[in-house]
């Protein structure tokens, strides 16, 4: 199956059969191929250089483990209730819906993931980024209109797009407030995004600062969560992890110099690394929010 910059095939050796929906062949649908690159189980080849990565990493995890096998099999430990057949019967029912959101979306995060397989940790950010702000809207709208409870519904809405303290909305705060709701009463929300900051010893400072300071606005040692280690690791709960990456973004790319609070080439060494700690870590972020958008749907199904 191809898009305008990548084509996606089976992995060697796949188990998957001609007989699942998720099985990759010319007509299968981008909602389903968004399942196979997350979680790191097909190929895709690059249609401008004619390059093919194997994915291997998946992201629905929040330890981001090796899909050695290559199969979905997976989904069976994420809920007692659910199982693969599950999954297999929401993309032969639904797979064709929305696909002026999915398309995209898809080519996005396969952007995304090509490459940050090849190191190219910036280059990947971009289009994560994108992809992030593509479903700020698309995954509220999914998530409501399979529910049955239309008051609810409207009040959820309601709420979720109500203007902040300073009056404005904006895609991303509308998503931030839907990802509390989606999760509420659930393990997601009691959980960290942690940052390792794996480089040399000397550089772990300076960019442990940047990023406490600067990105999530812990401005003294106190303002830390308690899994934090400085300098070596930032632990964001879940729920503000959407506003420490907008934020990370722009203080990076919105560089003014009329703001003290840019992070520059000083605090960081270089964008490649400081982004080599990112992505992986958001591609789950996303891959929870996107599983817990399909689980709310296969409670209506």
């Amino acid at each position: 199956m191809k898009t305008v910059s990548y084509e996606f095939s089976e992995r060697n050796g796949s188990p998957l059969t001609p007989e699942s929906p998720f099985f990759i062949h010319d007509q299968v649908a981008e909602f389903a191929l968004i399942f196979r690159v997350l979680s790191g189980s097909c190929q895709i080849t690059n249609l401008n250089t004619d390059e093919s990565a194997v994915l291997k990493k998946n992201y629905f995890y929040g330890d981001i483990r090796d899909n050695e096998s290559g199969d979905l099999s997976f989904f069976d430990e994420f809920d007692e209730d659910l199982a693969l057949s599950d999954y297999e019967h929401l993309v032969k029912k639904t797979a064709w819906n929305n696909r002026k959101f999915y398309k995209p979306f898809l080519s996005e995060l396969a952007s995304c993931i090509y490459h940050e397989e090849g190191g190219r940790h910036t280059a990947a950010f971009v289009h994560l980024y994108r992809s992030y702000e593509h479903m700020s809207y698309a995954f509220p709208m999914i998530y409501a209109s399979r529910t049955q409870d239309y008051v609810g519904t409207f009040e959820n809405l309601r709420k979720w797009m109500n203007n902040d303290s300073d009056g404005n909305v904006g895609e991303l705060k509308f998503h931030k407030t839907f990802v509390v709701s989606l999760f509420k009463d659930l393990p997601e929300l009691a959980r960290t995004i942690d940052v390792e900051i794996n480089t040399k010893q000397e550089y772990r400072e300076p960019i442990f600062k940047a990023l406490a300071e600067k990105v999530a606005g812990w401005k003294k040692p106190e303002n830390y969560t308690p899994a934090t280690v400085r300098p070596d690791l930032l632990a964001i709960p879940f729920a503000e992890y959407h506003s420490f990456f907008v934020t990370l973004r722009n203080r990076f790319f919105h560089y003014s110099n009329a703001r003290s609070d840019n992070i520059g080439l000083d605090d960081i060494i270089e964008a490649d690394l400081l982004f080599s700690f990112i992505n992986k870590i958001t591609l789950n972020y996303i891959a929870t929010i996107f599983h817990g958008v399909v689980k709310h749907q296969l409670a209506f199904e």
